[in-house]
């Protein structure tokens, strides 16, 4: 009842507002599960410039029909060329000549190339007016171009590992679910980046069983801390945790819009199906039903397809916004919008919402942590009679992880010479057949890239039975 209410005041506060109110066409972004999965890219990274260069005809009486310049850096494209119909490019591309236009006195050429150049302080040197073939008036002094960076855009990868890195707090984290810790029900704790979170491809469904081999499962009756897709593939999970990880980033000023009603409370409304279960809810609202849905399996497997429904709902709402990844800056990272609300016919703007605080991005895209090989401490300890063993690989590589008493002796090989992509990883340990008592788990592993990096740590865990 108390969800209806909500839903019928919401739709009615649309209804009133939104035939007085005009919204202009700011746009919004969301991802896609299969984005997030990528291995990410170098965002920000440099690769080269684009330089505009503005040579200007200062003689008081003769124009001119030609201009040769020799720059500080290759040139690898022309994508001006200020008007001039033929350049010829030499002395291993630092070199040209521009000629097929004329250039009255008193009037300039701006021509831009795109150079190996990295860094600003691209310039023009030894430059001279031409005027049929013959050099005309002196050589002139150097030329400073504009410099514009041509950077490495970001991917879903890129985002996922910001996301986690800048926006998401720990211990907190990310929540699926709803956290409780008296009764037998299950919902899980994302706290590192790792693409192996997504894609998911299962029915969708609630928090039902959870993989423990390649045939045998087991209840989903906890707690469960950053789980691959193996553990417990159900697409709805997948799409209820990418469109969250859309509403932190609006929410951080990490991503468009910044200035107007952010992501999260936009309405969603399909009046082509009345029956749609997320009707007038706002999206926070929305997530935060299904994740009751996703927990409390009894009380919503009453509620025949509730599951499927909630899966094309939240699917088609991530696709809305889905598009090509643009920074509009790096630094502070601000990702583009890519569609306008308006352009969508199940949602709709909510001019009730409370304005969102935004923090403002205030990370760069640019001085993300360096990436280490990481052992990290096992959650929960102490523990009974299972925990996780989380690490970081900076490169590919090939690991081996296993546990030792405090004899020394080797009780547990959970990885053994096996070969693992870069990221966040997790293996579980269950330890049902030891005592309780200290315990140590120790890695090694060898990068497969181009550093050949190195990672040999131990850490200490206690169980408790």
């Amino acid at each position: 009842m108390r969800r209806n209410a909500i839903s019928c005041f919401l739709i009615t506060v649309f209804i009133i507002f939104s035939s007085s109110i005009a919204f202009s066409q700011t746009k919004y972004r969301t991802f896609n599960q299969y984005d997030l999965s990528l291995k990410k890219a170098k965002a920000g990274k440099v690769l080269n410039s684009n330089v505009s260069f503005v040579f200007k005809n200062d003689s008081l009486s003769f124009a001119v029909n030609g201009l040769h310049a020799r720059l500080n850096s290759s040139i690898n494209g022309i994508i001006d060329s200020g008007g001039f119909t033929n350049i010829v490019i030499s002395e291993r591309g630092k070199v040209f000549t521009a000629t097929g236009r004329s250039v009255v006195a008193g009037d300039s050429a701006r021509l831009i190339f795109n150079l190996d150049k990295k860094a600003p302080g691209a310039k023009a040197s030894k430059w001279w007016w031409y005027m049929d073939g013959v050099q005309v008036g002196n050589k002139r002094r150097e030329l400073a171009g504009t410099y514009q960076p041509i950077q490495i855009q970001p991917n879903g990868g890129t985002i996922l590992e910001y996301i986690y890195k800048r926006i998401i707090h720990r211990p907190q984290g990310l929540i699926v679910g709803m956290v409780t810790d008296t009764l037998k029900v299950g919902w899980i704790r994302y706290k590192n980046a790792d693409r192996k979170y997504f894609p998911h491809t299962d029915d969708a469904r609630c928090f039902d069983l959870i993989a423990t081999g390649s045939t045998s499962t087991r209840p989903f009756d906890h707690k469960l801390q950053n789980p691959h897709v193996k553990k417990h593939n159900n697409h709805l999970l997948g799409e209820v945790h990418a469109l969250k990880l859309a509403i932190i980033a609006n929410d951080s000023g990490a991503t468009q819009p910044l200035d107007t009603t952010a992501l999260g409370d936009l309405i969603y409304n399909d009046l082509t199906n009345p029956g749609d279960p997320g009707n007038g809810l706002t999206l926070r609202n929305l997530v935060a039903y299904i994740d009751s849905a996703l927990t409390y399996c009894r009380h919503f497997d009453l509620m025949p397809g509730i599951y499927s429904k909630f899966d094309t709902s939240i699917s088609r709402i991530n696709r809305a916004f889905d598009g090509s990844y643009i920074a509009v800056t790096f630094n502070p990272f601000v990702l583009a919008g890519t569609h306008a609300v308006e352009e969508i016919p199940f949602l709709h703007p909510n001019p009730a919402a409370a304005p969102v605080m935004r923090r403002g991005s205030k990370y760069s895209i640019l001085d993300q942590m360096p990436e280490l090989f990481t052992l990290r401490q096992n959650y929960p300890n102490p523990f009974n009679p299972s925990t996780t063993i989380n690490f970081n690989l900076a490169e590919p590589g090939i690991v081996t992880l296993k546990v030792f008493n405090l004899l020394g002796q080797e009780i547990a090989t959970l990885l053994d010479r096996e070969e693992l992509e870069d990221g966040e990883q997790s293996v579980e340990f269950n330890a049902s057949n030891l005592t309780s008592g200290i315990y140590f788990y120790k890695i090694f592993a060898q990068g497969a890239g181009e550093s050949k990096m190195q990672l040999q740590a131990t850490k200490r865990m206690m169980l408790v039975k």
